[in-house]
């Protein structure tokens, strides 16, 4: 893959951003590529590959979810040894197609849960060693002998990780993330919601307030052919999740919305929707300020969104974007 950022800022043109849902304090804007934000009701049954070939998006095989690889067993992640490193985690991909690992993921298992620090795509019939961050402090010994991907951390602990992770990359050469910072931001997050966590767990936290997280849940939907969506809160964007095609944001939205809906409960006060012109801005201002990473990936192309109050990445792929996450600082 070769791509210039002229070329990201055309592709990502096609982007449109759809109207509002909000909640109490949340405003989800759905994000569609051009032309499918109106597919009739009869259409959407028709096969997500038909629907990404009319719009150019790539074609059925580019890659598979790593939840959908790990259910197959074409997938295994566990410690990179019996010890186990913090930082690491070893990736198995024994199938035929690429797998695709999302920033922000949290995997479950093993010596202790970890989240992924930056998106990336294991090759075929390769093994890995994937960048990570412990988000469960207290515990270090084995639950299970493989991790499983179970939820996603919330926009604020993202954008703390990609950055430093990023920074890491730029002078150390590996994408690690600053621990101590990670593990002060999941400890703060638990505390401010009153979660009990005796391993100071970033996953026991879904459960400190249901009835709040439910209300979330029913009031905000994502449209079915929408592919990504920008959370704002308090008339501020709060983060951006796009991906190359519907079906990939629908088996993700769950898990990614969950972590959103939680943030939004935390920062709880009632406030007006966010106005759609400050997503349709936040999206214009990833694109101009993304840049070629310091250092490439062995599959695809990646991209920093590189500005003093903008953080995320960008993993394209065969011509299209695979994940792209990007965040607004709040202390910028």
């Amino acid at each position: 893959d070769k791509m210039n950022p002229q070329q990201v800022q055309e592709w990502l043109a096609k982007v449109e951003v759809g109207e509002g849902m909000y909640h109490e304090n949340l405003t989800i804007f759905p994000v569609f590529w051009r032309g499918q934000a109106e597919v009739p009701a009869e259409s959407r049954k028709v096969p997500a590959d038909s629907v990404n070939n009319r719009v150019g998006h790539g074609g059925r095989d580019r890659y598979q979810l790593l939840s959908d690889a790990v259910e197959a067993k074409q997938a295994l992640v566990e410690e990179v040894s019996e010890g186990g490193q913090v930082p690491f985690l070893g990736v198995k991909n024994t199938g035929g197609t690429p797998i695709l690992i999302p920033e922000g993921e949290i995997l479950m298992g093993a010596k202790q849960n970890r989240v992924v620090n930056l998106t990336v795509l294991v090759a075929a019939k390769t093994s890995f060693k994937l960048p990570v961050s412990c988000v469960e402090q207290g515990r270090w010994h084995y639950r299970s002998r493989d991790f499983k991907p179970a939820a996603f951390a919330h926009p604020k602990l993202r954008e703390l990780k990609v950055k430093s992770a990023q920074r890491s990359r730029r002078f150390r050469g590996e994408a690690l993330a600053d621990q101590g910072r990670v593990w002060d931001e999941v400890g703060e997050h638990l505390e401010d919601l009153e979660a009990a966590s005796p391993t100071a767990d970033f996953v026991d936290s879904f459960a400190a307030s249901p009835v709040r997280m439910e209300r979330y849940r029913t009031r905000i939907e994502l449209p079915h052919e929408a592919c990504g969506f920008i959370a704002a809160r308090d008339g501020r964007v709060v983060g951006l999740d796009l991906f190359d095609k519907p079906e990939t944001m629908r088996k993700m939205w769950r898990r990614i919305a969950d972590a959103y809906f939680l943030e939004s409960t935390r920062e709880w006060s009632e406030s007006r929707p966010t106005p759609k012109a400050a997503a349709e801005k936040f999206m214009q201002e990833v694109s101009e300020h993304l840049e070629e990473a310091s250092s490439q990936p062995d599959l695809g192309v990646e991209f920093e969104v590189t500005n003093e109050r903008l953080s995320g990445s960008a993993l394209f792929y065969d011509g299209a974007v695979c994940h792209l996450s990007a965040f607004d600082s709040p202390s910028a």
